[in-house]
């Protein structure tokens, strides 16, 4: 059960990554929502697959991954969830819609996004320790996307993000997650690989 859950999850997680690609590039704005949505609960199950054959003195780091997954996974849920009703059939005013609008740059939902991808960070860091030392490819892409947590807890911070960025902020949010996806796609496909030589 639990190899078939790791190779679902790691479909389920690839599939999502790329279809956000995709949406990335056509501007199908909702679509994303929904797939990211998706994305998220796919990568605790794929959280908790990894943790599942863990050896007994690695247990603590994979509760830990898991953990930070499900923090991720609270967070962008109601991210997308508020901009997949509220935000899109609400009748918000202006100033609740700078708050709620994930459009807008520094807006609650926006850090909250961030955030809860900077958990998601952390996650993959943590479990790169415990899975198979076999799987070089994978536990790499894993630690390094773990150094992702910095930035996405730091900018929000630091204002990174505010209102005077205009259409500049669209372009390099757009580009920044463009490059998110083409490096996170190969952890799904690693970690289909993964489960099937379990």
């Amino acid at each position: 059960m639990n190899k078939s859950l790791g190779l679902v999850s790691s479909i389920i997680v690839t599939i999502c990554t790329t279809i956000f690609l995709i949406t990335l590039i056509t501007g199908s704005i909702y679509l994303s929502y929904f797939v990211c949505l998706v994305l998220s609960w796919g990568f605790v199950l794929l959280i908790c697959s990894f943790a599942s054959s863990v050896e007994v003195e690695k247990k603590a780091l994979s509760f830990g991954a898991i953990s930070f997954a499900v923090i991720y996974s609270c967070f962008v849920s109601v991210v997308y969830f508020s901009q997949l009703t509220i935000v899109r059939y609400g009748n918000l005013s202006d100033q609740l819609l700078r708050v709620f609008d994930f459009q807008y740059p520094g807006s609650l939902m926006f850090v909250f996004d961030l955030f809860g991808y900077g958990m998601m960070a952390i996650s993959t860091f943590l479990i790169a320790f415990v899975i198979n030392p076999k799987f070089k490819a994978l536990r790499i892409l894993l630690f390094i996307h773990g150094l992702f947590a910095l930035s996405c807890i730091l900018m929000p911070i630091l204002n990174v993000f505010n209102n005077s960025m205009g259409s500049d902020f669209d372009l390099m949010g757009t580009i920044a997650l463009i490059f998110w996806c083409i490096y996170f796609i190969p952890i799904g496909v690693l970690s289909y690989r993964y489960f099937l030589k379990q």
